[in-house]
Formats: C-alpha cells, structure tokens, sequence
C-alpha cells in the first residue's frame, strides 16, 4: 500500500510538469495516460490483496486439516485402545476354554482308565464266580448221589458216645456254615458283578458325554480364534491407517500426560526402592548372623558331646548331640543384582536404529507367554498407554545405582502402580496392545531414572543374557 502510494503522487508531480509546460490538450491526453496506469495500479493491487487472502485461506485450511487429522488420530487411538480391550478379553477367553479343554481331557482320561479298571474287576469276578459254580455245582451233584440231608442224619446216629455226637454234630454243622458261606459270597459277588456292569455303563454314556463336550469346546475354541484373528486383523488396519497419520509410530512417542505422571511418580518409587532394598540387606545380614550364632551353638554342643565321649568311652552322646544341634537350612534372600530374562523367546528387533528412529530397547516375540520382574523394585506406573498399550514401568534399587525397566504390549497386568515385586514375580502376559503390528515384548532397561528422551536407555544385553 505505501509503495502504490508514492507511485501516486510520482504520477501527479509528472501530471502536474506536463500541465505547465505543455498546456491544456497535452495536459488532458497524459491525465488520461495516468488515470489508465492508476486503474492498472488499482487493479494490480486486488491482485496482491486476492493471492494474501488465497495464502490466509490456505493456512486456515491447513490448520484445520492438522486439526481434522489429530482429531482422526485421537479417534483411531481411541479405537484402539478399546480394539486391545476385546483382543485381551478375547485373549483371557482363549486361554479360558483351552484350560477347561485339558480338564476335560484329563477328567476323559481318568474315566477311561476308571472303565478299564472296572473291566478288569469285573474280569476277575467272572472267572471267581465261575470256578464256584463249578465247585458248587460238584457238591450238590455229591449231595444228591449221596441223598443229602440222609447221610447227615446217618453220620450224627453213628456216634458211640455223647462227645462223640457232639464232635460229629460240630463237624456237620462246620461243612454246613462253609456251604453257606460260599453259597453267601457267591451271590455276594454275583450282585456286586451287576453293580459293576452298571457302573461301566454309566461312565460309558458319562465318557460319550464328556468326549461330545470336548468336541463342542474344541469348535468354541476354534470360534474363538478366528474372532482373535478377525481382531487382529481389524487392528492391522488401524495400524496401517495410524501410521498414515503419524510418521513417529515406532518411536514409542507417548502424550505428555502419560510423561508427567511418570516423571510425578518417580522420584516416590526411587526412594522405596532404596528403603526396600535396605530392608532387604539388613534381613540378609539377621539372617547371616542367625546362621552364624547356630553354627557356634552347634560346634560348642559337638565339643561338649565329644569330651563326655572321651570321659565315658561312648561315642552315641556326641553323634546324638551332634544331630540334634545342626541348624535347619533357611532360605536367605538373594542380595544379587543380576538382571534375568522377563520372557522366553527369540529377540526380533534389537536395540539402536530402526525405521529411521531409535528403538531404545528389545523386542521378544511370543504371545501369552508370562512376562516377569528383571529384577526387584517397585513398580513406577502400571497403565495402558496409546503407544505402548499394556505396560509396566519398574524402579530399581541395586549395589547404590537406580534402574528402571520398562515391559510394554502385553495382554494384561497383573502389578499395580506402587507395588513392591520380587525377582520373577509375573507382571501380565506377552500381547500385541499398543502401536504393535504383532504379539511381542518391548522391554526396555534405563540406567537411573526413565526420561521422555529416553536418555539413559542402554542394550538390555548388556546386563540380561538374551
């Protein structure tokens, strides 16, 4: 505006020279010429004023489409997030109905070994009961060839004397009670035959129907993947789409919510972790000292044992002593400060440089694998996160240097935030939450206190044996 201004009055200083000098017709043709160059002017700066409100309107419409598409990435996030809920509830499903196919399984197993065992019996109890019809077979044929109750009557008359009737009353009334008595066990085993073929029957029809479960859950089971694969898939999708969105999807970027909290909660954990860890050596030094008072208590009961040993020529005092004196074994609690592995399963991506980015630690492929404490600590933040999805943060206190661990994408936590936890304690299960296109573990180790820049992460390998 202020450059089309001093054109202007260029144009009237030079209007009017040519008046003065040229005269009135002269005068009038130039104004002319000016009045033309002026509209041009005009016309040149409606332009000018045209391309600035196309620039303002172009970056208004960009401003929105950044807007528009952080609103799209909030919603895929979103959508996500609720996408790795039912992936985990799918997921607990899953391992839900393959733990009631084994207890099935199992409980067809007993039931067959049950009817084998009750075929054997009832084995057994045929040929038990067939060798004693045979030989009860063979004494009634006696019976009657010899007349039976006949022979009785003539044994008991054929007595000489009064003892003598009473031994051979006793002796028929003995044959008697043993007829009777395998008469007795021989319906006794008769019934209990039946009862056994019934029993075989019932477990049958009791297998059939626990074998046609097994067959039902076995379709339920296969169900149930093809709506985890279904889910997964779905999520490859969202996956794709939020990468297309953001370009720093594998850098584990987080929002500056979740690096507040952690960074609130830190300082908190680290002076725990140094408190338990304290506790910890002061238990093993008690427990040390313990064990050093026992040894001292036993050697002095052995010494003493022995000398009584020499004075009275025995030597069963000072082993009995000896034996009784020896201190139970206790556990100590373990005061190293190694890492261990926090899942089994081969390492896929390594840590340092990937995808034009850092990867600030290693990946661990597997699903559902138990995921544990590296080590000892307490536990800094347990909570999704929209990249790391399902992840637990661990302090630790060790040999006077902090640590933090990081254990990210897994199917669910079982730790919550503040929690003390042991070496080993299992701290949910491997999964695929979060910007992950697979089921792995991320896990992370910093050496001090976790930063967002991630400035202390160092290659896990150089304290876990991968």
């Amino acid at each position: 505006m202020k450059k089309l201004n001093i054109v202007l009055l260029a144009f009237l200083f030079v209007l009017g020279s040519l008046l003065t000098s040229t005269g009135s017709v002269e005068a009038n043709s130039e104004l002319d010429n000016v009045k033309d160059k002026l509209s041009d002017l005009e016309e040149e700066q409606g332009n000018v004023n045209e391309k600035q409100g196309n620039i303002s309107e172009k970056a208004n419409e960009t401003k929105e489409k950044i807007e528009e598409n952080e609103e799209e990435q909030a919603e895929t996030e979103s959508q996500m997030a609720s996408l790795d809920q039912e992936l985990t509830d799918i997921q607990e499903q899953l391992r839900t109905k393959e733990k009631e196919i084994k207890e099935n399984e199992e409980a067809i197993k007993k039931n067959e070994a049950e009817i084998k065992k009750l075929e054997e019996e009832i084995k057994v109890l045929k040929k038990r009961i067939e060798k004693r019809e045979q030989l009860l077979t063979k004494r009634l044929r006696a019976m009657q060839q010899s007349g039976g109750d006949v022979k009785y009557l003539e044994v008991l008359m054929g007595a000489q004397n009064f003892g003598d009737l009473i031994d051979r009353a006793s002796a028929v009334t003995t044959i008697m009670d043993q007829d009777k008595d395998i008469l007795d066990k021989h319906m006794a085993d008769k019934k209990l035959l039946e009862e056994k073929k019934i029993e075989v029957e019932e477990r049958k029809k009791e297998l059939e129907q626990q074998k046609q479960k097994l067959e039902e859950q076995k379709q339920e089971l296969e169900a149930i993947k093809a709506d985890l694969d279904a889910k997964l898939a779905e999520k490859k999708e969202l996956m794709e789409e939020l990468e297309i969105q953001n370009e720093q999807l594998h850098k584990h970027k987080m929002e500056l919510e979740e690096e507040q909290a952690i960074l609130s909660n830190q300082e908190a954990t680290i002076q725990q972790a140094i408190q338990n860890a304290k506790e910890n050596r002061a238990q093993i030094k008690a427990e040390i000292e313990r064990q050093k008072e026992l040894e001292r208590q036993r050697q002095a009961a052995a010494e003493e044992a022995e000398s009584e040993s020499d004075s009275s020529g025995s030597t069963s005092a000072s082993a009995s002593v000896s034996s009784s004196s020896a201190p139970a074994p206790v556990s100590i609690p373990s005061a190293s400060g190694k890492f261990i592995r926090p899942a089994s399963g081969s390492v896929t991506s390594e840590f340092g440089a990937r995808w034009g980015g850092s990867h600030p630690g290693i990946d661990i492929g597997g699903n559902g694998r138990p995921v544990v404490a590296a080590a000892s600590g307490t536990v800094l933040r347990s909570y999704y996160s929209s990249s790391y999805g399902n992840v637990v943060f661990l302090t630790h206190y060790i040999n006077g240097q902090v640590y933090t661990t990081v254990y990210a994408h897994m199917q669910n936590r079982n730790v919550s935030t503040g929690q003390s936890v042991s070496q080993g304690t299992t701290l949910g299960l491997m999964g695929s939450t979060g910007n992950s296109t697979g089921p792995h573990l991320h896990f992370e180790i910093h050496e001090g206190p976790w930063n967002a820049s991630k400035s202390n992460a160092v290659n896990p390998r150089n304290h876990v044996n991968f």
